[in-house]
């Protein structure tokens, strides 16, 4: 039985997390069972790609269970908290009907639990307690913003140290948590922070396992193709959405060094979010704003096009678990600049990636501009990463995570 809170097959980050597992398990000849929930249009996606399946998809059997309505009293509080409160009340809340339904259902009889999503250990697993044995994670949630860089968050850092506080410092310590940490045969941390967290809250062997994979057929076959193209200005792209810890106003920033070097260097903006107007501004300002191109958000289709169409890919999260994006850069064959913390150092391409120190906050657009002059200007190294992040994103295809996930589904289950 798969818990897939968040399952589409469309979508990316958690949503791609949450399907990828199911169809992967079930085309190497597993019964998959998916409690999921209804979010946007996601079951008819769900649906539309069980028949595309054929037998494969009669393998997949869907549970779609509802959010329940968030207390009342959560609407009291301030915005932030109230959407944490939120947050947590509604998962905890479908987690419970998760169970009762899994419970009238007989899925109890399945040999085995693996919550995949929610991607957080701080929201447990309500599912510890139907009889299986629960294989959880990939999970984060022990990351946090650095306090040392805060200028880059602006006045979001306030809202960085109070989930510091809650999220990481207490939510972390309810027993819905350190309950299904101690139960679970096995837990799967996606970055290190994530999994000292975990041995601290409960001493459970926490192992390290990326949370996002890639399909073999999204993988580029020729990287040369790309010296092939029509000779145009070298092109930086960042992927995500416009929200401060991301930091897209560092990869502005870094932009505007770069073109001391490479003065037609531009910038391509996948993504939409609350930042677009202050960072449209801060273009303008920094006399850029020619060189950069906001584009919204995209499909995914068009996502992996911009890959092909770039030179190199930027990375500027203050905090993430890890990094879907990454690896779809990866798969294109396009070398990524990245900072050096948290998932993505974890999870770092090698000869395919560059990790830029987090160091002194003043310089860093500086040398985030170095790192990606470094990637532009050899063309011969230039070559060398891509192959090597091609090689790094066969090492993460879905077929390989499931054949990870099978040794040790064989280790909780000695007779699978």
């Amino acid at each position: 039985m798969l818990v897939s809170f968040a399952c589409d097959p469309t979508r990316g980050s958690e949503p791609a997390i949450g399907w990828g597992w199911a169809e992967t398990l079930a085309t190497r000849g597993h019964t998959v069972e998916v409690l999921t929930h209804p979010e946007s249009d996601n079951v008819r996606h769900i649906s539309r790609r069980v028949e595309e399946l054929g037998e494969v998809g009669e393998r997949i059997k869907v549970h779609v269970i509802p959010l329940p309505h968030a207390p009342a009293w959560t609407g009291l509080l301030p915005g932030f908290l109230r959407g944490m409160a939120q947050e947590v009340k509604l998962y905890d809340g479908w987690q419970r009907r998760a169970l009762a339904h899994a419970r009238r259902h007989g899925l109890g009889a399945a040999d085995l639990v693996h919550h995949v999503s929610y991607g957080s250990l701080q929201g447990g697993s309500a599912l510890r307690r139907l009889g299986p044995p629960l294989v959880f994670g990939p999970v984060g949630g022990g990351q946090i913003a650095p306090h040392s860089h805060r200028r880059y968050l602006g006045t979001a850092y306030w809202q960085e140290a109070l989930r510091t506080v809650l999220w990481v410092g207490l939510l972390s310590r309810r027993p819905q948590c350190r309950l299904t940490l101690r139960k679970a045969a096995a837990v799967l941390a996606t970055n290190r922070d994530t999994a000292r967290l975990a041995r601290r809250l409960s001493g459970a062997d926490t192992r390290l396992m990326l949370a996002d994979g890639i399909q073999e057929s999204l993988i580029r076959d020729a990287p040369e193709a790309r010296q092939n193209r029509p000779a145009r200005p070298p092109t930086v792209l960042w992927v995500g959405r416009l929200h401060p810890r991301k930091t897209p106003e560092l990869a502005v920033r870094a932009i505007a060094h770069l073109r001391s070097e490479f003065p037609d260097a531009r910038l391509v903006v996948l993504g939409d979010g609350p930042l677009r107007p202050s960072l449209e501004r801060l273009a303008h300002r920094l006399g850029v704003a020619e060189a950069i191109e906001f584009r919204g958000l995209l499909p995914r289709e068009e996502v992996f096009a911009a890959c092909d169409d770039a030179d190199a890919f930027l990375m500027t999260s203050l905090r993430d678990s890890s990094s879907t994006q990454t690896l779809e850069a990866w798969a294109r064959g396009l070398p990524v600049v990245h900072l050096g913390h948290h998932g993505i150092s974890d999870f770092s391409a090698p000869g395919g990636a560059v990790s830029v120190p987090l160091g002194n906050p003043a310089d860093l657009p500086q040398r985030v501009a170095g790192a990606l002059g470094g990637v532009l200007r050899d063309r011969q190294t230039h070559h060398g990463m891509e192959r090597a992040a091609l090689a790094w994103a066969r090492n993460h295809t879905w077929t390989a995570k499931a054949e990870t996930a099978e040794e040790l589904y064989r280790a909780v289950l000695p007779s699978v």
